[in-house]
C-alpha cells in the first residue's frame, strides 16, 4: 500500500480553499497489535469477557498512538516545520485505533507515510438521512386487524418470535437521540449519551430526541405494542444503547466517538441512518474493525437520493447497507423510487475494485413507529408513519438481534452472511447483487435456518 492510497479522496474538496499552512482537522486510523483473541462461549454469556477484551485492546493501542504522535512531530521538525502547533489526541476511550489530528496540505503526506498509519480522513460533516414525509393519520385498517405493522408481517417476524425476541442483545443506535419515556420503549433504553460536535461525551437525564428520528428508529428495532395493539418492534426484548450524535453540526469525529462509546458499552449491533458530505471509502477500515476485531455488526442506511446515487458510509465495501422497499397492490413489493443504489468502480483499487450497494433491502415506506409527543391540530401524537432507508435499516438491525439471541454462538460476520445469502431477489440468484435490490429482501426465518 502506497502512502497516497492512505489519504482519503475526500481531502481534495476539503482542502481546496486551504493555504499551504492552514490547519485542518483530520482522523487517523492506525494499525494496532491484536490482543489475545476472544474465545466466544456464547454472545450473551460472554459480555463481561468481551468488555475486558475491549479494555485490553485500548490499553495495547495507547503506546502506539503516543509513538505515532512523537514520530509525526519528529518528521515535521526534520522538514523544517514546527510540529508543536499540530495536535494529535485520542478519541474517546480509544476502544478503536483512531485519533484526532491536525494537518496541513504539506504535513498530510508526512502523516500518511508513517508505517503504522492505515488511513487519514478529513473530519467532514455528518448529516441525518432525512425520512420522507408520510400522512400520519393513515394507520391502516389491515395493520390493526393483523395487530402488527406491514413491515414486520412482510418479514415474517412473528414466526421468529416463537423462538427468539432478541433478549439481551445490545443494539446501539447512533442518531438524533431517543425519547426513552415513551410507553413503547419503557425499560428498553439501557444507556444514553449525548456527543457534541467537539466529540465530548455528555451525560443526560432524562434522555431526549432532538428530531423524532431516533425515537422512530428505536421503536422499529425494539418497540412494544401501540395502544391499538399493533406491534411495532422487530426485537422487542433487545436492549437499546443510544448515542445522540446528530445535534448541531456533527462531524466524523462525533460519529467515531459514538462508535467507540458503543463498543465500550458492549454493543452487538450498531444502527446508523446518517451520511457524509463527501464520498469516504476509507471509512471501510473502521467498519471492518467493528466486525472482525470486536464482533459488532454495523447496519447502515444507503440514502434517499434515488437510483444512481448512494451515501457514505453505507457505500463502503465493508458496510452492511440497506435500501427501502414499499408495499404495492396485489401483495407485491418494490424498491422505493427514493431508495439509493449504485455500482462504484475503482480500477485496481484494493480490496474491492467494484462495489455494488445496497447489500439488502427491507420495508422502508409507511413504517409506523413511536415518536416523542407532538402537538398537532387534532391532538397530541405519539406515533407516526415515516418513509426512508432510515426506516428500513432498523428492520435489518432488529432482525440481526433476533438471530443473535437465537444463535449466540454465531459471530457478527456469520449473521451478516446469513442475512445476505438467504435474501430474496425478485429475478432470482443470477441477478444478485444489483444496485436496486442488492442481494434481495431479507428473510430472517431463512437466515435462522442457515445459521443451523
Amino acid at each position: 500500500m502506497t502512502y497516497q492510497s492512505k489519504i482519503s479522496p475526500a481531502f481534495e474538496p476539503f482542502l481546496a480553499k486551504s493555504g499551504p499552512r492552514d490547519k485542518r482537522d483530520a482522523i487517523v486510523i492506525y494499525r494496532s497489535p491484536p490482543v489475545t483473541q476472544m474465545r466466544m462461549r456464547g454472545r450473551l454469556r460472554a459480555l463481561q469477557q468481551r468488555l475486558q477484551y475491549v479494555e485490553a485492546q485500548a490499553a495495547a493501542q495507547r503506546p502506539i498512538e503516543e509513538d505515532l504522535s512523537r514520530r509525526y512531530k519528529r518528521d515535521l521538525r526534520g522538514m523544517g516545520e514546527s510540529g508543536e502547533h499540530l495536535e494529535m489526541s485520542p478519541i474517546g476511550g480509544s476502544a478503536l485505533p483512531v485519533a484526532s489530528v491536525e494537518v496541513t496540505q504539506k504535513t498530510l503526506h508526512t502523516l500518511a507515510a508513517q508505517p503504522k498509519v492505515i488511513a487519514v480522513l478529513p473530519n467532514q460533516r455528518v448529516h441525518l438521512i432525512r425520512p420522507k414525509e408520510v400522512d400520519f393519520e393513515r394507520l391502516g385498517r389491515q395493520e390493526k386487524k393483523d395487530r402488527i405493522t406491514w413491515g414486520l408481517k412482510q418479514l415474517d417476524v412473528p414466526t421468529l418470535w416463537r423462538s427468539t425476541r432478541g433478549k439481551d442483545v445490545n443494539v446501539a443506535v447512533l442518531d438524533t437521540g431517543v425519547y426513552g419515556d415513551h410507553p413503547a420503549l419503557a425499560g428498553k433504553v439501557k444507556d444514553f449519551v449525548l456527543i457534541d460536535p467537539l466529540g465530548r461525551r455528555i451525560a443526560s437525564e432524562p434522555t431526549f430526541d432532538c428530531a423524532s428520528h431516533g425515537t422512530h428508529v428505536c421503536g422499529t428495532i425494539a418497540g412494544s405494542e401501540t395502544p391499538d395493539g399493533v406491534a411495532i418492534g422487530v426485537a422487542p426484548e433487545a436492549n437499546l444503547l443510544v448515542a445522540a450524535v446528530l445535534l448541531g453540526e456533527p462531524t466524523l469525529r462525533t460519529l467515531i466517538e459514538g462508535l467507540s462509546w458503543a463498543v465500550e458499552r458492549g454493543a452487538d449491533i450498531v444502527n446508523m441512518s446518517l451520511g457524509f458530505s463527501y464520498y469516504e471509502p476509507l471509512f471501510a477500515q473502521l467498519l471492518t474493525m467493528l466486525v472482525e476485531t470486536y464482533d459488532v455488526l454495523p447496519v447502515v442506511a444507503i440514502g434517499n437520493d434515488n437510483h444512481g446515487n448512494c451515501s457514505s458510509p453505507g457505500n463502503a465495501h465493508s458496510a452492511f447497507s440497506v435500501g427501502a422497499v414499499e408495499k404495492l397492490p396485489r401483495n407485491r413489493t418494490g424498491v422505493a423510487a427514493f431508495s439509493s443504489g449504485a455500482s462504484l468502480v475503482f480500477p485496481g483499487a484494493e480490496p474491492e475494485a467494484l462495489v455494488t450497494k445496497p447489500d439488502v433491502v427491507a420495508p422502508g415506506v409507511q413504517v409506523y413507529s413511536c415518536i416523542p409527543p407532538e402537538k398537532r391540530p387534532h391532538g397530541i401524537y405519539e406515533y407516526t408513519y415515516m418513509a426512508g432507508t432510515s426506516m428500513a435499516t432498523p428492520h435489518v438491525a432488529g432482525a440481526a438481534a433476533l438471530l443473535m439471541a437465537a444463535k449466540p454462538e454465531a459471530t457478527a460476520a456469520r449473521v451478516l452472511a446469513a442475512l445476505k445469502e438467504t435474501a430474496k431477489h425478485p429475478l432470482g440468484g443470477l441477478r444478485r447483487p444489483d444496485n436496486r435490490w442488492g442481494y434481495g429482501m431479507i428473510r430472517p426465518s431463512e437466515a435462522l435456518k442457515a445459521l443451523g
